[in-house]
């Protein structure tokens, strides 16, 4: 009995466990380098796969494929981008195939598994700048989070203050 138990235990376990989208996991990639860590050290990291993520800020179609543009954000167990005040920078994920940018747009969400390339020189706005550059092997868009907000009256909206209850309580 103690058996069944003990395994039923470890089935609840095994599957609450935190795991990646379906198009991310088969894909091998080291999850705990950072941006910063490849613009300190570029040529540690050519051509190994990285699983980055973060909010998406441009997006354009070219012959060769789609050029994705995106906030460079830390991720969850799950891969989920968190957002944070401070940022390490952005990079450009590019995908063979071809993505609309429609549904690709400024401000989703988005986890990627790619190849480091290098750099791209480009600008933000007028500013000139040297965007790390992964040759994409899966990308995953997260679906649009809504947060609605919620009304929960409370006990006193039903009865009144709870004055009455203590000049006319029980007693």
């Amino acid at each position: 009995m103690r058996q069944i138990f003990f395994v039923i235990i470890l089935l609840f376990l095994f599957a609450s466990c935190a795991t990646l989208p379906k198009p991310l996991r088969d894909i091998p990639a080291e999850r705990i380098v950072s941006l910063s860590q490849v613009k300190n050290n570029p040529s540690i990291y050519t051509d190994i796969m990285l699983l980055w993520g973060g909010r998406i800020t441009n997006c354009s179609n070219a012959q060769d494929g789609t050029y994705i543009e995106v906030l460079y954000l830390p991720l969850d167990k799950e891969g989920y981008p968190q957002e944070k005040d401070v940022s390490e920078g952005r990079f450009i994920i590019k995908s063979k195939n071809f993505l609309d940018c429609a549904i690709y747009s400024k401000g989703r969400y988005l986890t990627a598994v790619g190849q480091f390339k290098g750099f791209l020189d480009g600008k933000i706005d007028e500013m000139p700048y040297s965007f790390p550059f992964l040759e994409a092997k899966g990308i995953y868009l997260w679906k649009k989070r809504y947060y609605y907000p919620y009304f929960r009256p409370s006990i006193w909206f039903w009865y009144g203050s709870p004055r009455w209850w203590l000049e006319y309580g029980p007693w």
